[in-house]
């Protein structure tokens, strides 16, 4: 059962997003990425999954440069609250971004994250194996949501992820 709705995450949002991700991921790296997001301007798109309690979960989708041009996108963070984890926010979450994401036209998103858990939406290490990335491998994938776009290159990410 569903028991939280989602919605475009709000500034007045941001501490409550960063402490669910520092709370998630135990520690503070990915709460000062999304506040860097969002300072920079790279965010794409940053959803809540939210309930009367308060916000549950989050994603974050951002920029990604491909030999230097505003072409592709990045998931992540992503987060669900400590206790909720594995009842399907982050699932639900995952595909509303995506679709907000087809709908504002990028062709291609990337993530580096669990190689069992991202393909259940469509990700592909071999989707991503054609771009150079400061990482590589089975955690590196990607998905295409619609014809075009690069087919290979060199992609640059955020200042926020590179400290």
């Amino acid at each position: 059962m569903i028991d939280f709705w989602t919605r475009a995450a709000r500034s007045e949002d941001l501490d409550a997003i960063a402490a669910l991700s520092n709370a998630a991921f135990g520690g503070p790296d990915e709460g000062r990425i999304i506040r860097q997001l969002q300072a920079d301007g790279d965010s794409l798109a940053s959803l809540v999954a939210e309930t009367e309690a308060g916000i549950v979960g989050h994603i974050e989708f951002f920029r990604i440069l491909i030999d230097g041009k505003p072409a592709g996108a990045g998931l992540g963070p992503m987060s669900a609250q400590p206790g909720r984890q594995g009842a399907g926010i982050g699932s639900y979450l995952i595909r509303t971004g995506l679709e907000e994401l087809d709908m504002l036209g990028e062709t291609i998103v990337f993530v580096l994250g669990h190689d069992t858990y991202y393909p259940k939406f469509g990700f592909e290490a071999e989707t991503a194996k054609p771009f150079k990335a400061p990482w590589s491998g089975p955690h590196f994938m990607a998905i295409r949501l619609k014809e075009g776009g690069p087919a290979a290159g060199t992609l640059t990410y955020p200042k926020a992820f590179s400290r």
